[in-house]
Formats: structure tokens, sequence, C-alpha cells
């Protein structure tokens, strides 16, 4: 074993003892790549940082399937628009199989097929209007663009709450028609990114 694995692993179990924070999210399992693809965005977002899957949030250690570890990152990332710097590694602690997803840090909005997210603290919160004008402006130069960025934002913060409200409604309800509708409601959120990204 080479002394980088030693490093990442020490590193690995250091990162384990203090738990979740802004740059570092724990996982027993992937939550399929709808989460899966969430959770990469709003690192993205925000200031970047790692996921590590096969761990929970208390810090127990259980392990993950490499191989479907992988399926599911490689779905994940076909629900990204567009989609960020992201890698994965896998390391062995314990005997158990750990994954490591590096997100980089992205200047312009990456949505997934949720909404719009960014990391705060150790959870995912809906980026409002301002913050994706905000973000998305800054990469714009041509000031004819910025307003209709401006009212793009406006929409996709506006999709993204009565995304998040109605499926907190329907997991009470009837699980197929959540289903449908985050199909709907995804499907404009990234007819309306494809729009902003080929301005």
């Amino acid at each position: 074993m080479s002394n980088n694995d030693e490093n990442l692993k020490e590193e690995i179990v250091n990162l384990i003892s203090k738990g979740d924070n802004d740059r570092v999210e724990f996982r027993h399992n992937t939550g399929g790549p709808s989460l899966l693809g969430k959770i990469i965005s709003s690192f993205a977002n925000a200031s970047g940082g790692r996921l590590i899957l096969g761990v929970n949030n208390k810090g127990r250690i259980f392990g993950c399937k490499k191989e479907d570890v992988m399926e599911t990152f490689n779905k994940s990332k076909e629900k990204l628009i567009p989609c960020p710097i992201v890698s994965i590694e896998f390391i062995e602690i314990n005997k158990k199989v750990l994954a490591i997803i590096y997100i980089e840090k992205t200047e312009k909005i990456i949505s997934s097929s949720l909404g719009v997210f960014k990391r705060v603290n150790n959870s995912e919160e809906i980026m409002v209007t301002e913050e994706i004008k905000s973000k998305q402006l800054s990469a714009v130069i041509n000031d004819e663009v910025k307003d209709t960025v401006g009212e793009m934002a406006q929409q996709i913060s506006q999709l993204t709450i009565t995304l998040e409200d109605t499926i907190q409604r329907y997991r009470r309800q009837n699980k197929l028609s959540r289903k449908i509708f985050e199909w709907i409601a995804c499907g404009i959120i990234g007819i309306i990114l494809s729009m902003i990204i080929h301005l």
C-alpha cells in the first residue's frame, strides 16, 4: 500500500470523527441517482466538497458495493445540467469499501433533476432567485442577457420551491403520482437551464 493510500485513510478516519459539515457529507448509501445528483449539485453550487459513501452520519462504517455505487454515480451525472467536475475513488477501511466523491465548485448554476440546491452547513438548501441570478450573472458579460437570466432564475427558484412542497405532500400520499410530478417539473427546470446555458 502506498503512502498516499495510507494518508487518505488517515484523513478519512479523521473526517469521520468530526462528522458532516459544509464541505463533507457522510451517507450510508447513495439514495439513488436523483438524490445523489441533488447532493453533488449542492456542493458544486456552494464551495465544492466530498461525499463519502459507506459511513452513516454517526460515524459507523458499513461499506458499500463498488459496482452499485459506480452505476448510481454515472446515472446521477446524467441528471445534472451541466455536469460539474466530479471524480470518485474507493478506499478500504476496516475491511470495508468506502466511496469518496470529489465535487469541484462551479461558476455556473448546476441543476439536479430535483431542482437547484446549495450546500449550507451539513445539508442541502434550495437556492433562492437572487442567489441563482447573482451566480449566473457573474458568468454573463452581455448586458442584454441579464434580464433574461434574472427571469429564468426566478422561474427556476419558484419551480424548485413548488417541487419541494409537492414532493413533501405526495410522500405521504401516492408515490406514483409524486414520481410523475417530479419528472414533469424536472423536465421544465432542465429546459430553462438549457436555455440559460446556451445564451
